[in-house]
């Protein structure tokens, strides 16, 4: 791992950040700090600030509202970016249906464990009264081990058109699991977003903290891992920043977008 600033001493273009565990404590209604906030706000007059993130639509309207992003945010585990500026969506990937029904049956009859769908609007249960036509994200269980949640992703991994990660739940010390199609990762959103801006990859600043961010920060040119970030994802950073706790996230705009010279 690098982490002299001297050796990524260039101009960014784009800022693209995690949210759970990145700006925002892991706690389902909470918003970023304010000094992470005002951090957010002054990189944005010197590049684009994005999100990239599993959360759905309506909980990253709320979070990219609070920042004031105008710029393009992968929302949704990867399947769907939004326009900061009209909030429209762009671009999407859902799962296909056949998959759905797959995991659906696994789920409900063979393993009897609670599951969520998103339909790009909003978050539907088990059980289910009926299955729209488009599904973006399957989110699974509350109060999986660690143990227990690489076990559920390894049944599933045979099927070769979905993508399956691994990300703390809401409850300290458990996980969930989040499924998209398997070109819907936040890797895949990133190049979406690059496509979108016009802007190299290598010009991208990614910071995350879980599994799932493992796409994300292989897509960037500069990979920062913050302080509370799982191991695996430290071996592969170039820096690590302080943790979100410790508002991490200022520490990485001082760093890398003000103090470049």
């Amino acid at each position: 791992m690098k982490s002299s600033k001297e050796q990524y001493k260039r101009t960014y273009k784009a800022l693209i950040l995690d949210v759970d565990g990145t700006i925002i404590l892991n706690k389902k209604d909470s918003m970023p700090s304010q000094k992470t906030t005002k951090a957010i706000g002054e990189a944005s007059k010197h590049l684009y600030v994005c999100l990239a993130t599993s959360r759905p639509y309506k909980d990253a309207f709320e979070i990219i509202n609070h920042l004031s992003l105008s710029g393009y945010s992968v929302i949704n585990g990867g399947s769907q970016i939004i326009d900061g500026k009209s909030k429209k969506i762009v671009w999407e990937q859902p799962m296909l249906q056949k998959d759905v029904k797959v995991l659906l049956d696994m789920f409900q009859h063979t393993l009897n464990i609670p599951f969520w769908l998103n339909d790009g609007v909003n978050d539907l249960g088990s059980p289910l009264r009926f299955l729209p036509k488009r599904i973006y994200q399957i989110y699974i269980g509350t109060d999986l081990s660690n143990d227990a949640a690489d076990a559920l992703i390894d049944t599933i991994s045979h099927i070769p058109t979905i993508a399956a990660h691994k990300v703390p739940s809401w409850y300290k010390g458990y996980f969930c699991i989040i499924i998209t199609h398997a070109l819907a990762t936040k890797q895949h959103g990133i190049f979406e977003v690059a496509k979108l801006l016009d802007i190299n990859t290598h010009d991208i600043i990614g910071v995350g903290d879980g599994y799932n961010d493992f796409p994300l920060l292989m897509a960037c040119g500069l990979k920062v891992a913050m302080g509370n970030a799982v191991p695996e994802l430290k071996e592969i950073a170039d820096y690590i920043a302080p943790s979100v706790e410790e508002d991490g996230i200022a520490d990485v705009v001082k760093k890398f977008i003000f103090d470049i010279s």
